[in-house]
């Protein structure tokens, strides 16, 4: 019986979703995400959330992505991390929900982790 989904939202938009019987370890999670440390945050996502008020823990690369340095630009940076702007989008509509506030320009790099419960 499947418990637990565990969605990965890539930055071009595609999201991959995986079934488990019990709640996915970081174990689980950090070869999807492409990393060894993850780092939690919350982002308005009501279609990964089981809250009435559609906020969502996700988890994402602790360094900010697999090749950080700086943004990803084909000419300019071509090792940069790869903006992902669905999430980003979401983490900001959360912060501005609740009050909470980041540093002007942050954005969530690479790809993040939601584990959904059934």
């Amino acid at each position: 019986m499947i418990k637990f989904k565990l969605h990965i939202l890539k930055p071009d938009g595609e999201v991959s979703s995986h079934d488990y019987d019990k709640k996915p370890t970081f174990q689980d999670i950090y070869p999807l995400v492409g990393c060894t440390m993850l780092q939690p945050s919350t982002a308005y996502l009501p279609k990964y959330s089981n809250r009435k008020d559609g906020y969502a823990e996700f988890y994402m690369d602790e360094e900010g992505g697999p090749m950080i340095i700086g943004e990803y630009d084909k000419k300019k940076n071509p090792k940069g991390a790869i903006v992902n702007k669905n999430v980003t989008s979401a983490w900001y509509n959360w912060q501005e929900k609740t009050g909470h506030m980041s540093l002007k320009g942050d954005k969530i790099h690479g790809n993040v982790a939601v584990i959904q419960k059934c």
